[in-house]
């Protein structure tokens, strides 16, 4: 028990002295602009690798990780400003154009929240939004511009804001 204590006061002692702040501050900000500068390096490599493109990390926001979305072989004809949350489940062979969300309705509670679920094939053209604890079918087309909100079932199109099934 005095040993801890002896611990802590020194600690006290060397958190007050301000040469120590001067030395320890930068060290911390340091390994955590490293880290960051590996972590994007990383990424950026991934993206080159998968896509032969560095667009699709640096104009995008895929949390759900550029090789997976690489395993499952989803295409980006134009790839800027696409937003995938992580927990997202998709199919193989989506096609994913510009400018489209997919992700939770719940953002205060993201890491617990219910995500969509996309079937195969599944093509989601321009600015379409798709939220929530949802399940786009197989084979189904997502409209420009379209919002969904309910589940869309296989092999139909949706299409406007709410989305309607045709």
């Amino acid at each position: 028990m005095q040993i801890k204590e002896d611990i802590l006061k020194i600690k006290k002692k060397l958190a007050s002295k301000t040469v120590f702040k001067i030395i320890l501050v930068p060290v911390r900000l340091l390994t955590n602009w490293i880290r960051l500068v590996l972590k994007s390096a990383y990424n950026i490599l991934i993206s080159l690798y998968c896509y032969k493109t560095i667009k699709i990390y640096l104009c995008n926001h895929f949390t759900i990780g550029i090789w997976k979305l690489y395993k499952k072989r989803t295409i980006f004809p134009h790839p800027v400003g696409i937003v995938i949350g992580f927990k997202v489940d998709l199919g193989y062979d989506c096609i994913i154009y510009q400018n489209v969300t997919i992700g939770t309705k719940d953002t205060t509670n993201y890491l617990t929240a219910n995500y969509p679920r996309l079937g195969n094939n599944v093509t989601i053209y321009p600015n379409a939004v798709i939220v929530g604890d949802i399940y786009i079918g197989d084979n189904s087309i997502i409209g420009a511009g379209a919002i969904v909100l309910s589940d869309i079932p296989p092999n139909s199109i949706a299409f406007g804001n709410p989305a309607k099934i045709k």
